[in-house]
């Protein structure tokens, strides 16, 4: 019974010190600022975000420019990426990026917020995720277990504005974004938002473990007093 109750005390102190910063509204170079203590959404938790290279074509958009915006709900958590942005004829912009996130990751999703394109433009968004382990490099190749890869669009006459893949429960992922506005030669393209979501199951509460610990300390505490 002491045991029990010992491992029911280490697990609540190791379930209280895996729960970091909150993630609070900010722009892509406010969560790339996060490093490796990174922030916390609802249960999970999300680091490491880089800025990679993308496309040699398209001009980079500034991480200032990206406002980034928790949202979503306790089994849902996704994080808001606005760029509120638009492609002329000729342009092309794109933000191309890289974090970690962790938990009990049971899928990941993402989603375009009011996307338009006209004649030969496109808005794309590109979603890869490599659960319990970790891309190669600077690209989404290389991942050792089954990786995930969604895309969504906008083009003229034509869309899909989400996608979602599941996985077993992963206690972290690696995830690429890539997000780009392409006019094409005459064309435009336009993005408001896009969001990346990651679903999750439930993970023992502080609550619950407490409850654990006073039931196993009262039933010691009824076991002490038959013995006299």
């Amino acid at each position: 019974m002491r045991t029990f109750l010992l491992s029911g005390c280490l697990a609540l102190l190791s379930c209280a010190a895996s729960f970091g910063s909150p993630c609070f509204p900010g722009n892509l170079q406010t969560f790339v600022n996060l490093g490796a203590a990174g922030c916390q959404l609802e249960s999970v938790q999300f680091t490491n975000f880089t800025i990679l290279p993308g496309d040699t074509i398209a001009t980079p958009i500034d991480l200032v420019q990206v406002q980034v915006t928790p949202s979503g709900v306790a089994l849902n958590p996704m994080l808001l990426f606005t760029l509120d942005r638009s492609a002329n004829a000729g342009e092309e912009f794109e933000s191309f990026f890289r974090f970690s996130a962790s938990g009990f990751l049971t899928g990941a999703s993402i989603g375009l917020t009011s996307p338009r394109a006209a004649g030969d433009g496109a808005v794309t968004a590109l979603l890869d995720v490599c659960p319990n382990g970790s891309f190669s490099g600077s690209a989404p190749l290389g991942c050792p277990t089954s990786p995930a890869s969604l895309l969504v669009f906008a083009i003229d006459q034509s869309s899909l504005l989400s996608d979602s893949a599941s996985f077993s429960v992963s206690r972290s992922v690696d995830v690429f974004v890539d997000l780009t506005l392409d006019s094409g030669r005459t064309g435009s393209a336009t993005l408001n938002s896009a969001t990346v979501g990651f679903s999750t199951v439930p993970e023992p509460s502080a609550g619950v473990l407490v409850g654990l610990g006073l039931a196993a300390l009262g039933v010691l505490q009824a076991r002490r007093r038959k013995s006299f």
